[in-house]
């Protein structure tokens, strides 16, 4: 399972390093030979672990023992996790896209949502530095309601 999250990496990785454009076309063929349900070759995985078991070795001695025993399940997890967030984050971007926020239902949610227009007038009021659904100017009383106001 590695070699699909690997492939993705690696291949936008590639794009700017020659060195990581042959880890691409190895990632490339283990997907390739896992698709077509033919066992992939282990080299590719086995380095992938010794080199991610090799880092963490100098750091700490029992994840990297964890990560050797659990490399296979934690990878599946991984790759999960890759698909899960990328199908969530062109939902995202279709909604920013079509409807201007990345959560229609609630759209105060979205950081990505661009603030509401200021009014600098404030309609009739006048009052510089009030959101337009905040303002009140009945009877030629002119207040800026909440705590959006500038004065």
């Amino acid at each position: 399972m590695i070699c699909i999250l690997a492939l993705v990496v690696f291949g936008i990785m590639g794009i700017f390093s020659a060195s990581h454009r042959i880890l691409a076309k190895e990632a490339l063929d283990c997907v390739f030979r896992m698709v077509t349900l033919r066992p992939c070759n282990s080299t590719f995985d086995q380095r992938m672990k010794g080199k991610i078991v090799g880092k963490l070795i100098n750091k700490s001695p029992k994840a990297a023992g964890f990560v050797n025993k659990n490399f296979k399940l934690l990878s599946t997890l991984m790759v999960i996790i890759f698909f899960i967030s990328t199908i969530y984050s062109g939902i995202a971007i279709y909604n920013i896209g079509i409807h201007g926020t990345c959560t229609p239902e609630n759209p105060d949610q979205c950081v990505f949502t661009p603030d509401q227009p200021v009014d600098n007038n404030c309609g009739e009021c006048g009052i510089v530095g009030c959101e337009l659904d905040h303002n009140d100017c009945n009877g030629g009383e002119c207040t800026c309601e909440g705590p959006t106001c500038a004065n």
